[in-house]
């Protein structure tokens, strides 16, 4: 009976054995670095803060200079970049002096980089200024530090008395003065005399 316990705990002992070296194996390998951890695992791709019916105003020496909605805003904080993003569109009015609405910008989505000021909106971007003029594009920035509006893209323009095309423009962030970069048409619209 010595012999077969000996043996048993022997094979027992053996397979403990196998199992501690492919286990010391599997993790030598490893690295416990942050930034390896970080890059393998992206734990920072998650929101740091979620918010529904949001409502972001902002001030300039205590005038209110412009108010933002958003059904839903996710706040991302990461080493490189902090943004806010608004996945399911926004609506943006700019306020002047006086406090009376100049301009009013609606999308499907847009995107806030903290650090630079600048918002991105894209997705049947329609903007709409004080004169009535109405801005369709399917993307524009908005810098708040230059108080700018510019974009790359395919724009169209219509003003009471004309529908205007091009690609590329640039405005002031209450659009009162806006110009194309390479205007491509003009659609010129008459009203009938009665």
């Amino acid at each position: 009976m010595k012999s077969y316990f000996f043996t048993v705990r022997s094979h027992s002992v053996f397979y403990h054995l196998i199992a501690a070296l492919l286990l010391g194996f599997t993790f030598s390998g490893c690295s416990n670095s942050p930034d390896a951890i970080d890059d393998y695992v992206e734990l920072t791709a998650a929101p740091v803060m979620e918010a529904d019916s949001m409502h972001w105003y902002n001030t300039e020496e205590g005038h209110l200079t412009s108010h933002i909605y958003a059904p839903r805003m996710r706040t991302y904080d990461r080493d490189r970049a902090q943004y806010d993003e608004f996945p399911w569109g926004i609506d943006v009015q700019v306020y002047n002096d006086s406090g009376r609405v100049v301009s009013v910008i609606h999308a499907l989505y847009a995107l806030f980089q903290r650090d630079e000021k600048i918002w991105e909106v894209r997705y049947n971007v329609v903007a709409v200024n004080e004169k009535g003029d109405t801005i369709r594009t399917e993307q524009l920035f908005w810098d708040q530090n230059q108080k700018r509006i510019y974009t790359p893209a395919s724009v169209r323009v219509r003003t009471p008395d004309a529908t205007l095309l091009g690609v590329g423009f640039e405005s002031d962030e209450r659009f009162d003065e806006w110009v194309f970069h390479r205007p491509t048409g003009v659609i010129s619209i008459w009203q009938k005399e009665e």
